[in-house]
């Protein structure tokens, strides 16, 4: 059983580690934690040099996206809850993503993950992260079928996030879905008659107009448009 290496702290004592191949997320997650006055705030481009840096120097979080180009973040969760990572099998993970499946965030669960956020972030929501893991209790056991650390309630996580998505299923289910309203056919093209009692058609497809012109011979012709 391993503590939580955040738990307790204020933000203004954290080390927080980012990683993110973005440049533009970077400097977006860079000015977040600033605002919030974490005391050490450290940015990587790829999982391997930060896993790599954090073993030497284990932060208090760590903040990953999860799509990146070498090694995803969930392949960095994995390698930080191995026993021969040490220090970093006790350290919380937010993963950052674009798209939070069903299927991405069970198997976050699984491996250990605190939280997963959506992108875009906003402030308020990466504070909120941030501070409900310094306050989490939960310690970290180790799985005999994994081999690996994980959170002590994990089982109860999942079970609890596939009944929500069973519930929501539900609800969708139960929805009458309202069928748009039946159109009449539309109505055959009519004729009817003008002033001058000619028949003309209602619509496209008017008649030919008839206008008198001169031909080359000088003869009075007739001719449609």
């Amino acid at each position: 059983m391993r503590q939580n290496r955040a738990g307790g702290r204020d933000l203004r004592d954290l080390d927080v580690v980012f990683v993110d191949d973005s440049r533009q997320d970077q400097a977006i997650m860079r000015s977040i934690l600033s605002g919030a006055r974490v005391a050490r705030v450290r940015g990587f481009d790829n999982a391997q040099e930060a896993h790599h840096a954090m073993l030497v120097e284990p932060p208090h979080i760590v903040i990953t996206d999860w799509e990146m180009p070498d090694a995803d973040g969930l392949t960095l969760v994995r390698s930080m809850r191995d026993p021969r990572s040490g220090p970093l099998t006790s350290v919380p993970v937010i993963l950052v993503t674009s798209e939070p499946t069903r299927t991405l965030v069970e198997r976050a669960i699984a491996l250990g993950v605190h939280h997963v956020v959506a992108k875009p972030l906003s402030p308020a929501a990466v504070v909120r992260r941030l501070e409900a893991v310094a306050n989490d209790p939960r310690t970290f056991v180790f799985d005999e079928a994994s081999g690996h650390f994980v959170l002590e309630d994990r089982e109860k996580l999942l079970a609890g996030q596939r009944q929500r998505w069973q519930d929501l299923m539900t609800g969708v289910k139960a929805f009458p879905t309202r069928q748009p309203p039946r159109r009449p056919p539309p109505r055959p093209e009519t004729a009817e008659e003008d002033d001058k009692g000619r028949s003309r058609l209602l619509g496209f497809g008017a008649p030919p107009r008839v206008e008198p012109f001169e031909g080359a011979t000088g003869q009075r012709l007739e001719r449609t448009a």
